[in-house]
């Protein structure tokens, strides 16, 4: 289980970037993917990652000029082992085990 803090972004349609953790509940190491329903307009790093357990990761999201319209990013998660050095690895083999949504508006 993961949880995203901020829970939700909010942008001008101008543009404009903001951070978030992606923090683990887990007792296990995860990896995570990150999708975004509007790539036109949205720029995430990184797209995949790795979580220690019950540690974060930071995701920054740059949001370019365009109209305004709400917008969702969503993190896929998966366990893997502390050895596995390659995290899109689990999502390649249809791993996924959860996702969290993040809800974006750009106004």
């Amino acid at each position: 289980m993961i949880n995203v803090d901020p829970p939700a972004g909010n942008f001008p349609a101008s543009g404009g970037n903001s951070t978030h953790n992606i923090v683990s509940e887990s007792d296990s190491r995860l990896a995570f993917k990150v999708k975004s329903s509007n790539n036109e307009h949205y720029r995430v790093r990184p797209v995949y990652g790795f979580i220690d357990a019950k540690g974060k990761a930071k995701l920054d999201v740059n949001r370019l000029p365009g109209p305004p319209k709400e917008d969702k990013i969503v993190i896929q998660y998966a366990e893997v082992p502390a050895e596995e050095t390659d995290p899109q690895a689990p999502f390649k083999a249809g791993a996924q085990q959860g996702e969290v949504i993040v809800k974006i508006t750009a106004a």
